[in-house]
């Protein structure tokens, strides 16, 4: 009886640690960031053959991280001379910066060294719907019935 007792207590000791430890977990984990900029992050590869992606999209408004490295022994770089970026990119290092795109529109990166370019698409944000009141109609006047034909 007292090791079914002490079994007893030592479950409910355990399942209390549990269950306590889990909605920790989980009170901490489901919580997102808030930013007062939205915040994008990209990472840029330089390659032999150019930039990888040669492409980003964003949308007007945000900040972008750019992380950028190479997989070549050769100098090469990131420029955007907008924002004022210039990155170096070197093989088995991460060299980063950020900006902030306002305006929509076309913004090239490149690298003088390799002759290689890519571009950056700032997109225009939708504007948020505005809040019409729904008109309210009655059923019975929208329903039509359906009839046989006759033969």
């Amino acid at each position: 009886m007292k090791s079914y007792i002490r079994l007893l207590l030592s479950f409910i000791v355990f399942a209390s640690f549990f269950y306590q430890g889990v909605n920790a977990l989980e009170d901490t984990f489901s919580q997102a960031k808030k930013f007062d900029i939205p915040m994008r992050e990209h990472g840029i590869i330089v390659t032999d053959e150019g930039y990888y992606p040669k492409s980003i999209s964003i949308f007007e408004g945000e900040k972008v991280r750019f992380f950028v490295t190479s997989t070549t022994k050769e100098k090469s770089c990131f420029m955007i001379p907008e924002k004022e970026i210039f990155l170096s990119a070197i093989k088995g290092q991460m060299s980063e910066a950020q900006a902030v795109f306002e305006r929509k529109g076309t913004y090239k990166f490149y690298c003088p060294t390799g002759k290689i370019k890519g571009k950056i698409v700032v997109l225009p944000k939708k504007k948020k719907p505005s809040l019409k009141k729904a008109k309210r109609k009655i059923a019975s006047d929208e329903v039509l019935i359906w009839m046989p034909k006759e033969y």
